[in-house]
């Protein structure tokens, strides 16, 4: 639900869920003592949108990895680095995406890489 600014320009490091660690039978490769870890992951992506604002659409932001189409869009998605399942960019319940500066900024409590 979050994408950290890389070096003040328009590459962002996006979150991304990975779609086999959810639900009522989640991915074994998920599975630690029997609870899913590293359901999450981040992709480097290209942001297009307003670079003032705080929150954004998942379209606003364009995939940097070869054989991905369009933009951050549904049906756009970057397989799970764990699992290899689909993994789509993770949104807050508005469908938007959290900006936030940088990873060196002290406000950020943990890392983005889970």
């Amino acid at each position: 639900m979050t994408a950290y600014r890389m070096d003040g320009g328009r590459l962002f490091y996006v979150e991304h869920e990975c779609q086999s660690a959810k639900g009522p039978n989640p991915n074994q490769r998920h599975l630690l003592n029997n609870k899913v870890h590293n359901a999450k992951y981040v992709v480097r992506m290209y942001y297009i949108g307003e670079l003032g604002t705080s929150s954004a659409n998942v379209n606003n932001f364009a995939y940097m990895t070869d054989n991905v189409l369009g933009e951050g869009g549904t049906n756009a998605y970057v397989n799970c680095p764990l699992c290899g399942s689909e993994g789509r960019i993770a949104t807050d319940e508005k469908n938007l995406i959290e900006l936030k500066e940088s990873f060196g900024r002290p406000e950020m409590v943990e890392s983005p890489f889970r």
